[in-house]
């Protein structure tokens, strides 16, 4: 990415919620000014974690996945993240040793450096060292490795990915015993640094994804992480420094040229041969496809599977922060096999080799709902206007696959009536039909060859009309040519009677 960009992507990374009050919840914000209801956020969330009443949504903590979804679809910038850069700067002006746990995607936010000027470029900058996050995850997977072969529950999920954690837990809970219990990649990373550079170092994780930052917030992860900072905040803190990575000599890396595993099927990649015969071995990624197969996993549809999860299609090089970077797939995957083969392999670190423990618990965070009753759901439809099956249009237009879902989300206090379409233009029809029978004026509606469609009472009173005039043309009841004249001209008529 060219310097001469960077100003314009923290402006629009700035200018977000930057008026009216802000609704926030620990990751993501949204400026309800900004807002303007038109629920394309809600359309575009695989789990519907967001409520809309008054015209104003609000992210739904508890179930939010951290996808970045409606981050990305916003048209109007209102939602943001909250960023902990200044915690970092803080901590490094304050004399803290402070470490960078960096992936190799980082190179598609700097397409023209290689990963020896990106280390070199953060130590500019104040931290200590840096170093890939490649030992964390192949620690991951070789816990992934012990963990498959005695494995008692009928398929096992592994996954790179903070987001899947979260839609397990939070939307699958029944599935929590087939997620292995590992920690992602950054906190395996951060462990280890923890562990040879002492319990007081600050380590930092940089990556394309938002609920990285949920990850490092997780006491289930002992909090190894002190921050876990995007891309974007890397390219604005580089900025306001005036460090140009691709500029600086590069630094020989070590683990330069060890596997990549954030890239799709990279775990299964990696995996040992025993493993990968012992199961039969998928990796899918992408919201869709990893909810269409935790599906099949609730029916008891599948068995005997080791899956690989990425809620973003792509992986990390497909992760809401690149792509808010305007950073396509091929331009990412391109500049980060370019950037590693320029990037020399340096000498073992002192983390290499190191073993620290990965394991981690998870359990069901699903949010408590209570059963709802058909009498309830058909309460709403109706004063949705939706009083029979034909009506029930299921057009999605409120955010919601079918009205049944929408009429749900009433009841759970996340959706508001008014939300339908249908319904509001309906209602709206209707008032003016009432309007326009109801009024001492009188009203004539005529379609193109002027034709009277609808005449309303007070023009058939005015008229003194006796018979039926719809569908006949308008000179049977006003015999002149104004009508005429100000169709085929398209020029007002005034002061005619």
């Amino acid at each position: 990415m060219q310097r001469e960009d960077w100003q314009i992507i923290n402006n629009d990374l700035g200018a977000i919620g930057a008026s009216g009050e802000k609704h926030m919840n620990s990751i993501m914000g949204l400026s309800q000014a900004d807002c303007k209801g038109c629920y394309k956020c809600i359309r575009g969330c695989p789990v519907k974690s967001l409520s809309c009443r008054d015209e104003q949504v609000k992210v739904m903590d508890g179930e939010c996945i951290y996808c970045g979804r409606c981050l990305l679809i916003c048209p109007q910038n209102a939602k943001y993240i909250r960023s902990d850069v200044q915690k970092v700067k803080d901590a490094i002006a304050a004399g803290e040793k402070v470490y960078a746990s960096l992936d190799r995607s980082c190179l598609a936010a700097f397409p023209h450096a290689n990963m020896g000027q990106m280390i070199a470029a953060l130590r500019k900058i104040g931290f200590v060292h840096a170093e890939l996050a490649t030992l964390g995850a192949a620690q991951v997977t070789h816990e992934y490795d012990r963990l498959a072969l005695d494995w008692k529950a009928p398929n096992f999920i592994t996954t790179a990915c903070p987001s899947v954690y979260l839609l397990v837990q939070r939307h699958y809970p029944e599935l929590v015993s087939q997620l292995a219990p590992v920690v992602s990649f950054f906190s395996a990373h951060a462990r280890i640094m923890k562990q040879i550079y002492g319990s007081r170092a600050r380590v930092v994780s940089f990556g394309s994804c938002i609920s990285a930052e949920y990850d490092a917030q997780d006491a289930e992860n002992g909090k190894s992480i002190f921050a876990s900072l995007t891309f974007a905040d890397l390219v604005e803190w580089f900025h306001e420094a005036g460090v140009q990575p691709e500029k600086l000599e590069s630094i020989p890396v070590s683990g330069a040229k060890k596997g990549y595993f954030s890239r799709p099927g990279g775990i299964i990649h990696n995996l040992s041969t025993e493993t990968r015969h012992q199961w039969e071995c998928v990796a899918l990624d992408g919201m869709n496809r990893c909810t269409e197969v935790l599906d099949s996993l609730k029916k008891g549809d599948i068995s005997g599977y080791l899956l690989e999860l990425s809620a973003c299609a792509g992986g990390c090089l497909g992760g809401p922060i690149l792509r808010m970077l305007n950073v396509p797939f091929l331009v990412a995957k391109n500049a980060v096999v370019t950037g590693m083969n320029h990037t020399m392999e340096g000498p073992p670190s002192l983390t290499e080799g190191v073993e620290a423990g990965v394991k981690r618990t998870f359990r069901p965070l699903a949010p408590h709902r209570r059963q709802v009753s058909e009498e309830e759901i058909r309460t709403v439809l109706s004063q949705m206007g939706k009083t029979t099956k034909a009506q029930e249009l299921n057009c999605g237009s409120c955010g919601y696959d079918t009205c049944r879902e929408k009429a749900l989300a009433v009841i759970r206090g996340k959706a508001d009536v008014r939300m339908c379409m249908p319904y509001m233009r309906e209602l709206a029809e209707t008032m003016s039909a009432t309007v326009v029978e109801n009024i001492p004026t009188g009203v004539l509606i005529l379609d193109e060859k002027l034709r009277i469609e609808h005449i309303n009472p007070a023009a058939i009173s005015l008229l003194r009309i006796k018979t039926e005039v719809k569908g006949k043309s308008i000179g049977s009841v006003l015999p002149n040519n104004d009508f005429y004249e100000a169709f085929s001209t398209g020029k007002n008529v005034v002061h005619h009677k």
